[in-house]
């Protein structure tokens, strides 16, 4: 089954020496679709109005949260969540943990 939009669930992990370059690993993908949209097709205005609603439903909904930096999670629940992963993409990019700068899990939303 099709869809519009991704809601996609990202980890974007900084390196010390990489400035605003980072790795992402995604976390989670969810289908979204634009069928909750209620207007009249035969107005005027339909065409902005839905312009107006996709670009609504594509803005993200959750704010960036901060899950690792001064070379500690934040939380305990997000260390047993994502060190293991983290830690084979970091090994796999050639970085070790003391490389890091921070892990920031972001929300992104994408047109299909």
């Amino acid at each position: 089954m099709g869809c519009d939009y991704y809601i996609i669930k990202l980890l974007r992990i900084y390196y010390n020496d990489s400035g605003n370059d980072y790795l992402e690993i995604e976390i989670d993908r969810e289908r979204g679709y634009f069928d909750d949209f209620q207007f009249d097709e035969d107005a005027d205005d339909y065409d902005d109005k839905l312009n107006d609603h996709i670009k609504e439903v594509l803005t993200p909904k959750v704010a960036p949260i901060v899950i690792f930096s001064n070379n500690s999670f934040n939380k305990l629940s997000c260390e047993s969540k994502y060190k293991t992963r983290v830690e084979n993409e970091i090994n796999k990019d050639g970085k070790n943990w003391s490389d890091l700068n921070k892990i920031v899990k972001v929300e992104e939303r994408r047109e299909r």
